[in-house]
């Protein structure tokens, strides 16, 4: 398995493509090398170098047009159209910048986090619960895809309608603070593709973080749902294995029981590092996400139900509102499956002559105790 490429499994497939699209916008780091180990080759080691410097302008470009926007609410304090204005995409960069840090500075942390999901483990060949792992991973990419389309085509339409007001013929202002006129078509251009090129990195970026965070969560929930058909299925799949190998059945038993609770160990451990890693940041999002849902709800209310704005609000508003609903939504799924893992473990055959055996029997309620 360690010299399988991270993301070939069926677990680890489900976030790979989100991994590859936050390292295209420059918001996760390559996959750092162990301590002491250099690249294999120059032409790598020059990649990871310009990868890095590119995830470094990354941050610096979403710092800069932060700093641009705090400027441009404090000149306006005073304006609450125009703060409202600013304030809600101010809110919004300000969460996506403390994840984007998460990313970068515990790239380590995540990489392990990914290549985890390449563990035998977490991933059974048996038929219905492969079948379980590729839904999850498909509906991951279909998550993603969708998730950050819809911020690419909030981002086009918040730059086509600035636009089209200025091909009109009237003066349009920026939310945020340049420092030099730009009434003139080249100055406006310049601002406009800068703007542009900004908020689509961020919301690209933003958009495939939540999906990422959520994805882990709903892997975790997938294999809670596996580990319930371990448990449901043991007595049987000991009988099974007991036949195959001519052991005896407690002891074929005993050891199907240490693979499901080592099993359940590791997804434990998985749901632990992701809330050790992002747990902060996703508190951050939730402490924000009502301020940034009520001042796009001021600006939205303002507009004219039949504009290009109002239809990007509104957009944006969904992309918010879905933000939050994919960590409650994903979190609930992990707890209730994880609540149905004891009721496995108790409705399993625990007597009778194709049972789990008498030392199981003896170690199920401590497991009880542990699920």
């Amino acid at each position: 398995m360690s010299a399988q490429r991270v993301g070939a499994t069926r677990a680890g497939s489900s976030v790979a493509s989100l991994l590859r699209t936050l390292r295209f916008c420059g918001f996760c780091r390559l996959t750092p090398l162990p301590p002491g180990k250099n690249p294999p080759c120059i032409t790598t080691r020059i990649k990871r170098v310009m990868h890095d410097a590119y995830c470094g302008f990354a941050l610096a470009v979403t710092s800069t047009y932060l700093a641009q926007e705090l400027i441009y609410a404090y000149q306006e304090r005073s304006d609450l159209d125009k703060l409202a204005r600013v304030l809600f995409l101010l809110l919004c960069h300000v969460t996506s910048i403390a994840k984007q840090v998460v990313f970068m500075t515990r790239a380590s942390r995540v990489a392990e986090l990914v290549k985890g999901l390449d563990d035998v483990t977490y991933n059974p060949d048996e038929a219905k619960r492969a079948s379980l792992l590729t839904q999850r991973a498909q509906g991951a990419s279909r998550l993603g895809k969708a998730y950050a389309s819809t911020a690419a085509l909030t981002c086009a339409l918040w730059t086509i309608f600035p636009l089209l007001v200025r091909l009109g013929g009237a003066r349009v202002t920026f939310a945020l603070w340049i420092p030099f006129a730009y009434h003139s078509w080249p100055e406006f251009l310049v601002v406009l593709m800068y703007t542009h090129y900004v908020t689509s990195l961020v919301g690209i970026a933003n958009t495939t973080m939540d999906a990422f965070i959520a994805t882990v969560l709903g892997q975790c929930k997938t294999q809670l749902a596996i580990l319930k058909m371990d448990f449901e299925s043991l007595a049987e799949r000991a009988s099974e294995r007991a036949h195959e190998t001519g052991e005896r059945l407690g002891a074929a038993a005993s050891t199907l029981l240490v693979r499901c609770i080592k099993h359940h160990h590791k997804i434990c451990d998985t749901s632990r590092e992701l809330q050790s890693v992002f747990g902060s940041a996703v508190l951050l999002q939730f402490g924000i996400g009502g301020w940034i849902l009520c001042m796009a709800a001021y600006k939205l209310v303002g507009l004219s139900v039949a504009s290009l704005e109002f239809v990007s609000m509104l957009m944006f508003l969904m992309c918010i509102l879905t933000e939050l609903f994919l960590y409650c939504y994903y979190g609930n799924e992990v707890a209730v499956e994880s609540a149905q893992v004891s009721e496995a473990v108790y409705g399993m055959q625990w007597v009778g002559p194709d049972g789990v055996g008498r030392d199981v029997q003896r170690a199920l309620p401590l497991v009880l105790c542990c699920c």
